[in-house]
């Protein structure tokens, strides 16, 4: 296990974190752990399995000073080329399962990915969410930024989420009247969450599995799905479909560096194999810039920066 320099984190700890996690890795390239495959080291990285090595996880961080982040599939993260300093968590094990509750109901840890959540539905009948089967990251990551599509938004099938009170170091259940929703942004923005309960409703099986392929083929037909990409990087603005304007502007194909602007959906930016977190900053202020020239409107990240400049 390579450790990291002395200045990064206290002695104490990184042994603490050695004898209670023997699988954390230090220095740790995010770039292995994000859909865009891009992003320097994390000082530590550690993948709580249970809700009690999570509590510990935090504990230690707490008591010497040390910064948390948790990340889910990566999805919607453009990681910076000088990483991220302190401990990053990504949750497994138990946060990654699911359990049918009465009244078309799913409990589900936050770890579990959207399309396989979905798919688990499906297959016990269980419908409402077949639109965001397009969407990749974990439930956590898609409960903090309200994922969604046109037809619709994972907030809007929430009826409680379960967050670990890092205070307290207890498991707190908020309900419908704690959370606040809207276009991609939560209240829970901060929070750890640790797992969710979802309504859905009761339906034919062999009718929602449908809905869900048709979700997905459509998706394959629009987006560059194959490609190492964080979805949509730009929020759409009021009454207008960000793709749209940049593909007006005449920036599809855009390359800086190891990175463009997709030629099959121009909200999307891929990373071609070599790009650097610089590229795609690079190509994010070059759209920006012409598309408020252009038409007047100034352009918000969907995706998420983490890491220090």
């Amino acid at each position: 296990m390579k450790s990291p320099s002395p200045t990064t984190l206290p002695h104490a700890f990184r042994d603490a974190i050695e004898k209670r996690f023997p699988g954390a890795r230090f220095d740790e390239p995010l770039s292995k752990h994000t859909t865009f495959k891009i992003g320097g080291p994390a000082d530590v990285y550690v993948e709580p399995r249970t809700t009690a090595e999570l509590t510990d996880a935090v504990r230690l961080a707490d008591d010497h000073g040390v910064a948390i982040t948790i990340i889910g599939g990566g999805s919607n993260l453009l990681i910076l080329d000088s990483g991220v300093r302190g401990m990053i968590l990504r949750l497994k094990g138990e946060f990654e399962e699911i359990a049918a509750r009465p009244g078309s109901l799913l409990d589900s840890g936050a770890g579990v990915k959207l399309p396989k959540l979905i798919a688990w539905a499906g297959e016990r009948g269980l419908g409402g969410s077949e639109s965001l089967v397009g969407v990749p990251g974990t439930l956590g990551g898609s409960l903090i930024m309200n994922a969604g599509t046109r037809e619709g938004e994972i907030g809007d099938l929430v009826r409680e989420v379960r967050v670990l009170d890092r205070g307290a170091l207890r498991v707190d259940v908020l309900s419908p009247r704690d959370l606040r929703f809207s276009y991609r942004a939560s209240n829970l923005d901060g929070r750890l969450v640790v797992g969710a309960l979802i309504e859905l409703k009761a339906g034919k099986r062999d009718d929602i599995i449908n809905r869900i392929r048709e979700f997905q083929q459509s998706r394959l037909a629009t987006q560059p799905v194959h490609t190492h990409n964080v979805g949509s990087t730009f929020k759409n603005p009021p009454g207008k479909f960000v793709g749209r304007l940049i593909e007006q502007a005449g920036l599809k194909g855009l390359r800086i560096g190891g990175a463009r602007v997709s030629p099959v959906h121009a909200n999307f930016v891929e990373n071609l194999g070599r790009a650097k977190a610089s590229d795609v900053l690079g190509i994010v202020e070059s759209v920006r810039g012409k598309i408020r020239s252009e038409f007047g409107v100034e352009l918000e990240l969907e995706m998420r920066i983490l890491g220090e400049p």
